[in-house]
Order: C-alpha cells, then structure tokens, then sequence
C-alpha cells in the first residue's frame, strides 16, 4: 500500500499562542496596561522605562536576598550597596506609581490607580522598600550595634521586610501577557474559585475531624519512664530510660509498662524539650495530624500513642487517618485543583475559538498512514541543505547509517562500563591508560559524525534539530576531555551523557521521553517556575528567621535555599520545622515557624503537582 502525506503545518495540531482577527471588549492581564486605554502613550508605558522598571524589580529582590546580619558580618561594604539599591529603587517606583496617579487618579476617578489590582501590589512594593530603607538607617545609626541586635530578635522587626520578595512577581508579569472578554473571565474564575473553596473546606474538615479525636482520644501524652528519684519539675536527661520512652500510667491496659528499676511519672516539659506534635490543645493536635498526613514520621507519634494508651486507639485513629487524609482526601485535593486547571486551560481555549495561527517554518510535520494506522513525522529531517554531493546525502538518510552510529554508542558504554579499579596502591592513571585510547578513537569518530552532518546538512540544517545540538555539544564536550590535562576532571561528564543518544534506538522510548519533557520551552518555564517559588520563599523564610541566632540554616541566602528546596523534595522538612519551632519557642513565637512550613509543604505537595501537569499538557 502506497504511504499517503498530508502536508500540516504542526502548530495546526498543537496549541500554539495566537491571535484573532475580530475585536472584543477585554481584560488585560499585562503589566500595566489594564490601568487605562490612553490616547497618547506616557512616558512610564515606554518599552526602555518597563525595561529599567523591572531591572529595579530585581535587584530590589536581590537587595533584600542579601539584608542579613550574617552576611553583613560577612561583607561589611553590602550594608551600604543593599541600602543604596533600595533607595534608587524606591525612588524609581515612587515616581512610576506618582506618574500612574497623574494619569488615572488615585481612587475617584474613573479607572483609578488603587482600585487596580496591580495598582495597589505595585503600590504595596514601593510601600515596603521604603520601610525597609527607614528600617536599615536606623539599624545603622544606632550607636549600640548590639542593643540593636536585641531589639529586631525580640520584635522581629525584619518581618516587614518579608513581602518584598514577592516583587518577583513584577518580572514575571512580562512573560504573562494576554487579553481575554471581562464577563467570561470572571465567570471562569468564579466558577473555579468556588470549586477549590469547597475541596479546600472538603480537607479543612478531615483534618478539623481528626484534630478534634486526637484530642479526645489521647490528650496530653506526658508519662515518660524516668528513674524514681526524678523531680517531674526539673527533669534532666540522665532521668530519662534510654530511648525516651512513654508509658501507661494505670495498671490496667495494654499501653507500655516501665522496665524494672524505672517508674511511669508525668513530667511537667515546656514544647521546645518535648517537641511540638501532639494532642494537647486543638492547634497543636491540628499540626500534628497535618504532619502525619504527610507521612512523615507519623509511625512515631503512632507508636508514643500505644505506648501512653491502649493500643487499639492509637492503632485505629492513625490506620484511619492515613486512609483518610493522606491517600483519599489529599488525592481528592489535588484531582480537583488539577482538573480545574485543565477546565480553565479549555475555557481560555474555547474563547480564542478560530484563530490565525502564527506560521512556524521550524515545526512543519507529515502526517503519514498506512494500515496499521497514522503518525506525525517531520518532513524531511534529513533534506538536503549543504554542499555535500548527492552519495553523502544518501548515506545520511540511509537507516543502516544511523543503525551504525548507534551501535558504535552502544560499543562506548560498555567500553566505559567495562572499566573496573583495584585497590593495590597503583594510581588510577594506571587504570585508565588503555580506556583513554579508546575514548580518542570514539570522541574522533563522533566528531567527524558532526561534521558530516554539517556538512550534508548545512549549519541552519544541523541547528534546526534540538538532537544535533545536544550531539554537538557532547562532541564539544568529550574534544576537551580527551586532552591529557583535562582527562580525569569534570568533563567526564560529557562521556557519560554519551549513552543518552541510545533513545533513538526506540521510537516508543523516543516518544515517552518527549512527552515527559515536552519541548523545551514547556520545560524551561517549569524550571523557571518551580526556581521562582523556591528564591521568593526563600527570601521570605530568611527575613523571618534571619534574626534567630541559633538558627545557623537561616543565615545566608544559599543556606536558606537548600533548606526550602530540601522541603521541595518533601525530604525531612519536620526536622526543618521543629528545628525553626525549637528555637523560636523561646520567644513564644513557635506558631510562626508551625505555619510557615505547614503552608509551605502545603502548597508544594498539592498545589505545584496540579500546575506541573497543567504546564505540561
């Protein structure tokens, strides 16, 4: 059966970004030209001063990335460059938001400045710089530094430095430009925020629900095996069984019975000694089953509930509450935030309706059929475009060429896997004498394979192929590391990424790789996303907790980011919590670190699931 082609442009079949050629009454979500439909165009909406507005915008958040006192302490000369760079930045948007005013009036006019939504976030920022530029000339007129240092732990006057780092949001507003009918979108937006208002109030009552047994069933576990001369109001760790252990304090149950020598007392311990999960009062026994939502460590506060009661309780409410909250009601969380995504995504699509799509000379496909059905091809990836004869062209398009290319890749990684050391005292250089031979041989054959390809194909041909330039680059990469001094360095890297290549030998592999990484600007803006989330909240934490001394993760900037993108993995962040809550109890202030990273791993665990999937369809 003859193959049929018909010829597409591929952004017919995908969504594409687009316009329509009809005019609609609309919203605009732009930066700031949903302030007002201007005959003549201001000064402050010309490309170069949104240009310098954002530029202020970050480094406004690398101002404040940087106003700690530990890296204060670490370069002294960065207390007058962050309060210079706020002082230029705030007079910059002072007089974007005063020229703004002069425009469109502030509150009684008919498209008013405060009444926007970005009127008043823009408003807000430049209100923050300010006192944070008042902030810092006080701390650094103060004559008594440390006096000063005292003051902001005990005020924790740093905190209104926290919402600047959301001026982030400015900078990304440019990449989030597009205009839509008014009525639809509020419709769309209500309708969906009513949904997540009720999956919200859905989870709200679970955890309300167990919160509330938790404390009825348990309360306060405070019987703890100790020695018998221990003094329940002054408790040391050489009075305590090794581990801690709680206990059943009647005769009668099945909770844990003290060893012999031990006896089952009730101790008086504030939280930062006993930790801040448990069943005490309803806020605390709230946290706590958030915590073991989460299934992190919750087998601990299972097992201290067994201990201190019958086990049958414990045993019941934490198999129910896992059922319940951390496989039912949270799966149920995030079906619903994803599948309004994926409505909103429709919705916004329906509206665009037919549209002229932006030719794209880079993405035309084939469509091609046969019995066992249709695929998308590209058109000629391989057409000619160099200045290679005709018999060079063929051999590029043959298959037993590329068959040939990779099984020599094949060859590489078990050449490279084959390589094994010994520990008899001879240098690893011995080892790898023979292999680096062999790696030359390779690296030169892969590197006259670019050039052959350029040459059939032409370097717009060649570049044209996200697949070339990754073969580029790791023949680039391993040229270099074949170099005796560069051998046994970094480089290697560019040898191992070698075996990547072998997913062409699978077009089912091929595919399932592609969708998982869509191309690479569906990718690029999720790293992008998902490293704004982590600098904002990293910034944030740091202005909250930059002033608690014993809180070493919480001095720096780099500290602070892998402490939030430790809890981006969901890898250990209790320890990160109790650790912040330990040290701010001491201040009566726990419930801020309690809150801070409830909402937090919150946010990362339901919400950025449904966004990821929302960016990647």
């Amino acid at each position: 059966m003859h193959m049929h082609g018909v010829y597409l442009p591929f952004n017919m079949l995908t969504r594409k970004q687009s316009f329509r050629g009809d005019t609609l009454t609309v919203v605009d979500f732009a930066t700031d030209d949903a302030l007002a439909d201007q005959t003549e165009i201001e000064w402050v909406k010309q490309g170069w001063v949104q240009h310098v507005l954002r530029a202020c915008a970050l480094l406004s958040l690398v101002s404040v990335s940087m106003n700690t006192p530990k890296t204060f302490e670490i370069c002294d000369e960065l207390r007058y460059i962050t309060l210079c760079i706020d002082i230029v930045c705030g007079m910059v948007f002072t007089a974007e938001t005063v020229a703004q005013v002069r425009v469109n009036g502030c509150i009684k006019a008919e498209t008013p400045y405060l009444k926007s939504r970005w009127g008043r976030f823009d408003f807000s920022m430049t209100f923050f710089i300010w006192v944070s530029v008042v902030l810092q000339i006080v701390e650094m007129a103060v004559y008594d530094k440390e006096a000063m240092m005292d003051t902001m732990r005990s005020t924790f006057l740093s905190i209104l430095r926290t919402p600047r780092p959301l001026i982030m949001i400015r900078i990304g507003r440019m990449f989030f430009k597009f205009q839509l009918p008014a009525n639809r979108v509020k419709t769309i937006f209500k309708r969906s925020s009513q949904q997540i208002y009720n999956v919200t109030l859905f989870f709200l009552f679970f955890m309300s629900l167990y919160g509330i047994l938790g404390v009825q069933f348990f309360g306060a576990l405070s019987y703890h095996c100790v020695t018998p001369s221990t003094n329940h109001s002054d408790v040391s760790i050489n009075d305590l069984a090794v581990p801690d252990t709680h206990c059943m304090s009647t005769a009668n149950g099945s909770g844990y019975r003290c060893p012999e020598g031990m006896e089952c007392m009730k101790l008086d311990l504030d939280k930062h000694q006993r930790g801040f999960n448990g069943f005490d009062e309803f806020a605390t026994s709230f946290f706590t089953v958030y915590e073991a939502a989460s299934q992190e460590g919750w087998v601990f506060m299972m097992y201290k509930a067994q201990d201190s009661l019958n086990t049958f309780r414990g045993l019941f409410y934490f198999t129910t509450l896992i059922f319940f909250l951390a496989w039912l009601v949270k799966n149920v969380f995030i079906a619903v935030i994803t599948e309004t995504f994926a409505e909103i995504r429709v919705q916004f699509a329906q509206m665009w309706g037919t549209r002229n799509v932006i030719p794209n000379d880079d993405t035309l496909h084939v469509l091609k059929g046969d019995d066992s059905g249709w695929k998308l091809v590209m058109i000629d990836e391989n057409k000619p475009r160099g200045t290679a004869p005709h018999f060079c062209q063929l051999i590029l398009q043959s298959s037993a060429f590329h068959i040939v290319m990779l099984v020599m890749v094949l060859a590489n990684a078990l050449t490279a896997g084959s390589l094994r050391f010994k520990h008899d005292g001879r240098n690893r250089e011995d080892f790898t004498t023979e292999f680096r031979y062999a790696e030359i041989a390779f690296t030169i054959l892969f590197d006259l394979e670019a050039l052959f390809k350029i040459w059939c194909l032409g370097f717009k041909g060649y570049f044209r192929r996200s697949l070339h330039k990754f073969e580029l680059l790791l023949a680039i990469g391993t040229t270099f590391h074949i170099l005796p001094s560069l051998y046994h360095t970094q480089l290697t890297y560019f040898q191992v990424l070698r075996v990547v290549r072998l997913i062409k030998a699978s077009p089912m592999l091929e595919e399932f790789v592609y969708k998982i990484f869509g191309p690479g600007k569906k990718l690029g803006s999720l790293i992008i996303f998902t490293m704004c989330l982590l600098i904002i909240t990293s910034s944030i934490s740091l202005q909250l907790f930059c002033y608690v001394t014993e809180l070493k993760k919480f001095d720096t900037f780099p500290e602070v980011f892998m402490g939030m993108f430790q809890i981006l993995t969901q890898e250990g962040w209790v320890e990160v919590k109790d650790e912040v809550s330990t040290d701010l109890s001491r201040r009566n202030m726990y419930i801020l670190g309690e809150l801070f990273f409830t909402l937090y791993h919150l946010f990362v665990t339901m919400v950025m699931p449904p966004l990821r999937t929302s960016s990647c369809d």
